[in-house]
């Protein structure tokens, strides 16, 4: 002990010694003189509140212990005064070992407290994530009709007619047949061909002729016109006509330039469908 280092210092010094570090035999029997065969006990007391408050997840305070805590810290606060010789150091720290151990109470209480909430809480007051939804299915369209199927449903109508196609000397109709299907209820109908010759769209194009009794016969109906590709084999063409039909005669297909004429000058009469009447 320095010349200038008080009795209550030296106190003070060696109880913090003994809750951080401990003390030795020397200092313990240097302590027991200056406390007078009283102890203090107001430092281990915060060094253990320090403890608990740095210590990790607490288990739940038994009631035995949380009753002795109380205890304590009730007789810590009225506890009587010591004698005269340590007297100043008790009025010093009673009040330090009061809040000491209510501190521990206090922090053994909290811990207690979580401990008994979090493990226990039930399952259904957990928060949860909703399931996702799935995503609604995305409507497909069903396939566009081929034309075949168009001419079968065609050819399935009441009063839906059939004829096969005669040829001429043309030579884009060598080895050509086929035959038209017309309803005139519908007003539809389709042309179909095998061997008909290909044609250069950008230098002519096939056009199709309706005969009716309503029309004069220089000026037949204009069913549309079309081209045949080399590579598509069988042709099925949907018929596209300008005006109304009623009671068709005799179906024509002719070659004509790009585009096609408003009327024909017949010099190219490729096939000839004739209806029976």
């Amino acid at each position: 002990m320095s010349a200038k280092q008080t009795k209550q210092e030296q106190l003070e010094a060696l109880l913090g010694d003994r809750a951080l570090v401990g003390l030795s035999e020397e200092q313990q029997a240097e302590l027991a003189a200056l406390l007078g065969g009283e102890d203090d006990e107001s430092f281990d007391r915060a060094a253990a509140a320090v403890d608990l408050a740095t210590a990790g997840p607490l288990e739940p305070l038994p009631a035995h212990l949380a009753a002795k805590i109380e205890a304590d810290a009730r007789r810590t606060l009225h506890a009587p005064q010591v004698s005269s010789r340590v007297r100043a150091t008790k009025d010093v720290t009673r009040w330090a070992g009061w809040m000491a151990a209510a501190a521990c109470f206090a922090l053994a209480a909290a811990g207690w407290w979580r401990a008994s909430l979090t493990p226990s809480m039930p399952v259904a007051s957990m928060p949860t994530t909703p399931p996702s939804s799935a995503p609604a299915p995305v409507p497909v369209a069903p396939p566009t009709p081929t034309p075949a199927a168009l001419r079968e449903q065609l050819l399935a109508a009441p009063d839906a007619i059939r004829v096969d196609w005669s040829t001429t000397k043309d030579p884009a109709a060598h080895g050509a047949s086929g035959d038209v299907v017309w309803s005139e209820t519908r007003q539809s109908g389709f042309m179909r061909f095998h061997g008909l010759a290909a044609n250069d769209p950008s230098k002519s194009q096939y056009q199709l002729w309706i005969f009716d009794p309503s029309q004069d016969a220089k000026t037949p109906i204009d069913g549309g016109v079309f081209d045949v590709d080399p590579k598509s084999g069988d042709v099925i063409v949907p018929i596209a006509a300008k005006l109304h039909v009623s009671g068709p005669t005799l179906f024509a297909v002719t070659v004509e330039k790009p585009g096609g004429v408003v009327v024909s000058k017949r010099e190219r009469i490729v096939v000839t469908a004739a209806v029976k009447t």
